[in-house]
C-alpha cells in the first residue's frame, strides 16, 4: 500500500518509516495510515523491529488551531477537538500495544503534538541538533498524545510542568539530560549507529522482546513482589517458544541465532 504521509521500507527484519508528507497533514488521513500500517506490521513475522525516522519533515504533528480558534467555547470546537484527541490517543496506543520495538531517531524540530508521538517509542534517538518544543499552552489547550502520562515519568513532574509552563525549547544535550532521549547520535555517525541498533534489536528473540516491553512499561504500577512474580510468568512463556530454544542453542555453540520469519511464526 502507498501512503501519503510516510514511506516504509521492509528489509532484514527491519521496518524504516521515513516520514514524508506536508508537516501539518490531514489528521484524519494520517490515523488511517497509521492504523493501516501498525495493523500491517504487527501481522507480518517478517518486521522484528519498527524504525521512525525524519524525512521530509520531523515529528511535528499539531491540532487545527485555526478551526478551533473560530469557534472557542462552542459544541463545535469541542467536536473538532474531541476528534484530534481521538486520533492521537489511537496512534500512541498502538505504539505502545505493539509486540515489537519501535525507535524513533530525529535530527530536525520536534514540536506540538508530534512530540507526543515521538516520545512514545520504545527507544528515542537524536541527531545532535535536533530540538524538542512542547504544545504551546498559551492556547488554552491542554496537551494530548499521552504527554501528561509520559512527561512526568520521564522528567519527572517538576521538570515536566516547567517545560510546558516556560514554552522554552530544548536542546538535544538538554533533552537528554532531562530523560526525553535515550541517546544523542552525531551526525557522521547517524546511520551507522542507527543500522547498528536495528541489527541488534532484531537479532533478538521475540517473545523476550514482547515481555521486556510489557514489563518496562508495568514498572511504576506493579510492587516489587509482583514484579518478580510478572519476571517468572515471563520466563515460564519464553520457555516454551521456538526463538528462546534456538537462542540458547545458538550461546552454546558460540554462534549467531538463525531468528527468522518462521521461528517467529511457529512461536504465535
Amino acid at each position: 500500500m502507498d501512503y501519503q504521509n510516510f514511506d516504509v521500507e521492509i528489509a532484514e527484519g527491519a521496518a524504516r518509516v521515513t516520514l514524508i508528507g506536508p508537516g501539518a497533514p490531514d489528521m484524519g488521513l494520517l490515523c488511517d495510515e497509521m492504523v493501516n500500517l501498525f495493523l500491517r506490521l504487527q501481522e507480518d513475522n517478517a518486521v522484528r523491529v519498527i524504525l521512525f525516522v525524519d524525512g521530509d519533515h520531523s515529528f511535528d504533528y499539531h491540532h487545527s488551531l485555526d478551526a478551533l480558534a473560530e469557534a472557542p467555547g462552542s459544541s463545535g470546537g469541542m467536536e473538532v477537538l474531541a476528534v484530534e484527541q481521538e486520533i492521537g490517543r489511537r496512534i500512541v496506543t498502538l505504539i505502545k500495544e505493539l509486540h515489537k520495538p519501535v525507535i524513533s531517531a530525529t535530527r530536525g524540530e520536534i514540536r506540538h503534538n508530534g512530540l507526543g508521538f515521538y516520545l512514545a517509542a520504545d527507544v528515542r534517538l537524536a541527531g545532535e541538533n535536533a530540538t524538542f518544543t512542547a504544545p504551546e499552552l498559551s492556547t488554552g489547550i491542554v496537551p494530548g498524545w499521552g504527554l501528561a502520562h509520559t512527561l512526568p515519568r520521564l522528567m519527572g513532574p517538576g521538570r515536566a510542568l516547567e517545560f510546558l509552563w516556560s514554552r522554552r525549547t530544548l536542546t538535544a544535550a538538554e533533552a537528554y539530560s532531562a530523560g526525553l532521549i535515550d541517546r544523542i547520535v552525531a551526525d557522521d555517525r547517524w546511520e551507522e549507529e542507527l543500522d547498528s541498533l536495528v541489527e541488534r534489536m532484531r537479532s533478538l528473540p521475540q517473545p523476550a522482546v514482547h515481555l521486556t516491553k510489557l514489563g518496562a512499561q508495568q514498572a511504576d504500577s506493579l510492587d516489587f513482589t509482583s514484579m518478580l512474580s510478572f519476571e517468572w510468568e515471563s520466563q515460564q512463556q519464553c520457555w516454551n517458544a521456538l526463538e528462546t530454544a534456538e537462542g540458547l542453542t545458538a550461546w552454546l555453540e558460540g554462534r549467531t541465532p538463525r531468528l527468522d520469519a518462521e521461528l517467529s511464526q511457529e512461536d504465535d
